[in-house]
């Protein structure tokens, strides 16, 4: 709404050409006001890049089929009660016509559709889920008798009334007290509601009870070998900016970064890790896009590898056992191409008829800079043997590759060879393990162990160190 002005210093042609700005963007049928409008709706229907986020996936889909865990991991009980009290909600929402009931049920299905669409919205939806738990419980004991055994007998008001008023008085003063006998009512509703306190623990208190206590004793936000690896860099690498105190000063924006500054090479889910424990600037944080990082760990050789790292100023790459493994998946993705041209799952026959899932890598998987890194710690690698497969495609129901024949070979180049001289496309080579690789590996000249850490964990059947630091030398 547009309000008179009080100096009359607006003139009708532009108060006409405000209101009839106004219409226009107002108008559903403004294409670009709909789309502005329908664009704020993506965040409920993740895609792309943004599902190698754990937490973005949907909640109920978290793992590309539907799944209740993550719900009850998140929510326990809560989360199905909500339904009923949504239901309830609705159903006294349209026939008390209650705004505030009205108001409670809106803002609990926005935060329902947000929860669905991304499961990091929990911590939003967990405030409704316990109001919805809460207003459940409140109707279940209001049922069973609760409301009246608090309610007490009003007190006559004293007031000049008509004798039939009075006498109408009495009577419905006679009706009420027959019905609240305040705390001596009938031992039938005092059991009803026991009863009913009693499910509602076991439905909503009980199975909370064992989350709440291994929340509030572990585990820690950040293990241990992430911990002290950040520390070690903070005591063994040079001041980004000279004083080490400049982590608790204040700056203006836009800053001017010294010749001494230089950023850190991470994943971006370990950003502030890097920040808040050593001090140093990482290259990716979980506040920006991965591209860069991505790139620079799929990279294929050296020479781009080092160009990235030049243009984001780093000095050192810091690797966890994580990286080359349950987490490589994402970095392809976020790179712009497919996980598909560093390792795939294939079936192999068994003696009894079956197929078994067996995952193979790829040259490619083997000549990133992040297995190269972390896997072989940049050394010179010759494989003892190289493996090629061939495989059929069986294209019913899933597509899926079904192994049809396997040969090794004494060195690269000659199983190059043999590839090149079939007829068929359908022949590759992989690798079974991500650490021992089949193809032939260069020394990386300019990357230098400086550190590990001590606790080691199984990848592929070897003890390997949980993180390693390398110093990337121009």
């Amino acid at each position: 709404a547009i309000s008179r002005p009080s100096q009359g210093n607006i003139s009708h042609e532009a108060l006409a050409g405000i209101n009839a700005s106004l219409i226009q963007w107002g108008n559903p049928a403004n294409p670009s006001l709909l789309h502005s409008m329908l664009s704020q709706f993506h965040i409920f229907t993740p895609a792309g890049a943004s599902l190698t986020i754990l937490e973005v996936h949907p909640l109920l889909l978290p793992y590309g089929h539907f799944s209740l865990r993550i719900a009850w991991l998140n929510f326990s009980t809560s989360f199905f009660i909500s339904f009923i009290s949504l239901g309830l909600l609705i159903y006294a929402s349209i026939k008390e016509e209650s705004a505030d009931k009205t108001l409670f049920l809106v803002w609990s299905l926005v935060m329902l559709m947000a929860v669905l669409g991304q499961r990091r919205f929990s911590y939003y939806y967990a405030i409704n889920a316990a109001l919805l738990t809460g207003y459940f419980s409140w109707r279940i004991l209001d049922f069973a008798g609760l409301k009246e055994l608090l309610v007490k007998p009003k007190e006559a008001v004293k007031a000049y009334i008509t004798k039939a008023e009075r006498k109408k008085k009495k009577k419905a003063k006679a009706k009420a007290k027959a019905r609240q006998k305040t705390f001596l009512q009938p031992r039938t509703t005092w059991i009803r509601v026991i009863v009913a306190g009693i499910a509602i623990f076991f439905l909503v208190f009980f199975p909370n009870i064992g989350k709440a206590k291994a929340l509030a004793g572990g585990p820690p936000l950040i293990d241990q070998e992430w911990y002290s690896s950040l520390l070690w860099l903070k005591d063994n690498s040079p001041e980004p900016f000279g004083d080490p105190d400049f982590y608790y000063e204040l700056y203006e924006t836009p800053f001017d970064y010294p010749e001494t500054a230089y950023g850190v090479m991470s994943w971006w889910d370990y950003g502030y890790w890097i920040m808040r424990i050593s001090h140093r600037i990482p290259n990716a944080n979980p506040a920006q896009t991965s591209p860069p990082a991505a790139r620079f760990f799929v990279a294929q050789d050296e020479d781009s590898a080092n160009q990235m790292l030049n243009e984001l100023g780093s000095k050192y790459v810091v690797i966890d056992y994580r990286m080359p493994t349950t987490k490589f998946y994402a970095m392809p993705i976020c790179a712009g191409s497919s996980q598909d041209e560093f390792y795939e799952t294939y079936y192999l026959p068994t003696q009894d008829s079956k197929l078994e899932p067996i995952t193979l890598f790829y040259p490619a998987y083997y000549r990133s800079m992040v297995s190269r890194l972390y896997n072989f710690n940049g050394k010179a690698v010759v494989p003892k043997e190289t493996l090629v497969i061939s495989y059929q495609l069986n294209e019913k129901g899933a597509p899926y590759k079904e192994i049809t024949g396997s040969w090794s070979f004494s060195t690269y180049e000659e199983a190059e060879a043999y590839i090149s001289n079939q007829e068929s496309r359908n022949y590759r080579i992989v690798g079974p393990n991500c650490l021992a690789t089949s193809v032939p590996l260069k020394e990386l000249e300019h990357y230098e162990l400086a550190y590990q850490s001590d606790a080691e964990v199984t990848v592929a059947d070897k003890r390997v160190p949980s993180v390693k630091i390398f110093r990337y030398i121009r």
